[in-house]
């Protein structure tokens, strides 16, 4: 079976779009954390209903279980997320033990594709031709992988100028993309959500408070931001990291 990683950003969007107007079956999945901005939400939807995509909305659940959800009931607190820190007994995730893509995203597909009698399908996942750190990374996955956008040479600014001429867009730009304080992130954009939205920080340092751990060796998230309010620029070259859930 044929399936497309729907993550909730441009780049994907246009990679479905594309490979439906080409022909062919895919199952559509998106594989919710709880922890995504609304509006990327709001564009998930916007495609699946303009493009009649039929998405398969699904979530991890304690325990290793996951659920089948909907735009109107997919998690808009962190549940997902939450359950994955506790099934993982307190151990927060971080850049070198990146466990909640692999439970969220990579298991949660694969759960629910045995749930319905699918074990053997090749993923399509949305990695652009100049990602070719992304790609490489890649061939290693345990899993049948085609990298379509790759094969198609198609850059971000190819898929930035498809956008502009599509009647709808993503509301979300730089860097609130992915989850909205992802630890990937660097510093400096880390530093801007603290300045621009600080009540996105609550459910992060709420995690780091409770379990004494943190998500990124050398910070909190509390102290990101502190800094922020008063330091703006301070990690302007602190480089983010790519991951599964990419959405630009």
């Amino acid at each position: 079976m044929n399936i497309i990683n729907f993550s909730g950003g441009r780049t994907s969007a246009y990679m479905t779009k594309r490979l439906i107007d080409e022909g062919g079956e895919y199952l559509v999945t998106f594989q919710n954390t709880g922890k995504e901005m609304p509006q990327t939400l709001d564009f998930i939807n916007e495609c699946d209903k303009r493009w009649g995509l039929n998405i398969v909305w699904l979530e991890y659940r304690f325990g290793n279980n996951f659920e089948v959800v909907t735009y109107e009931t997919a998690s808009r607190n962190g549940r997902p997320f939450d359950e994955v820190i506790a099934h993982k007994k307190q151990f927060l995730p971080n850049q070198r033990l990146r466990y909640c893509t692999t439970f969220m995203k990579i298991d949660t597909l694969r759960r629910y594709l045995k749930s319905i009698g699918v074990t053997d399908y090749t993923s399509f996942n949305g990695i652009r031709y100049d990602e070719p750190r992304r790609w490489n990374k890649i061939k290693d996955a345990e899993f049948d992988v085609e990298l379509p956008l790759v094969k198609w040479k198609t850059t971000k600014a190819d898929v930035l100028n498809w956008w502009k001429q599509q009647p709808f867009d993503l509301q979300v730009n730089e860097p609130y993309g992915n989850c909205d304080g992802c630890f990937l992130k660097g510093k400096g954009k880390l530093a801007i959500i603290a300045k621009e939205k600080p009540e996105l920080f609550d459910w992060w340092i709420k995690h780091e408070t409770e379990t004494g751990s943190t998500f990124k060796k050398e910070i909190t998230y509390q102290q990101i931001k502190d800094k922020a309010q008063s330091q703006i620029g301070l990690w302007d070259n602190d480089p983010s990291f790519e991951c599964f859930c990419n959405t630009d």
